[in-house]
């Protein structure tokens, strides 16, 4: 009974991570939109471990204005992801280039041998940098 109640907790505590993540990518790209006090008393609970507590005695407001605050700068930043996407195109072009760096790989394999000669026909290894031309047209039309 005991491993499963640590399984849950670890899903949980995983669960926060990603949450926490998720906010500090949409904080780098939105959080200038926020107002200035806003900004800080987000920085200070997502990313300075300061309490609801803490933060109200340091901004001389309530903890519940305090959460308030942090609850509806949440929401500003997923309002404006869901608007502009930009976290998202982000995420798209890096999978993207990790994508084309992984084929670039495989083709500096393909090629590079000890006696120089290459594993791979000259046709393939044309189709594998017509694939990374074509995702890196594909990242530039993005963008």
């Amino acid at each position: 009974m005991q491993g499963k109640k640590e399984s849950v907790l670890l899903e949980e505590s995983e669960s926060a991570l990603d949450t926490m993540i998720e906010y500090a990518m949409l904080f780098d790209f939105y959080g200038a939109l926020l107002k200035d006090r806003n900004i800080e008393i987000f920085e200070d609970y997502m990313f300075n471990d300061m309490s609801l507590s803490e933060i109200a005695q340091e901004q001389n407001m309530t903890r519940q204005g305090v959460r308030d605050t942090v609850v509806r700068s949440r929401k500003k930043l997923m309002t404006y992801e869901e608007k502009l996407g930009l976290v998202e195109r982000f995420n798209t072009v890096k999978r993207q280039i990790n994508s084309m760096v992984v084929k670039t790989e495989e083709v500096r394999g393909a090629v590079a041998t000890e006696d120089g000669t290459a594993f791979l026909p000259a046709e393939v290894i044309n189709g594998y940098f017509d694939m990374i031309e074509k995702m890196a047209g594909t990242i530039l039309e993005d963008l």
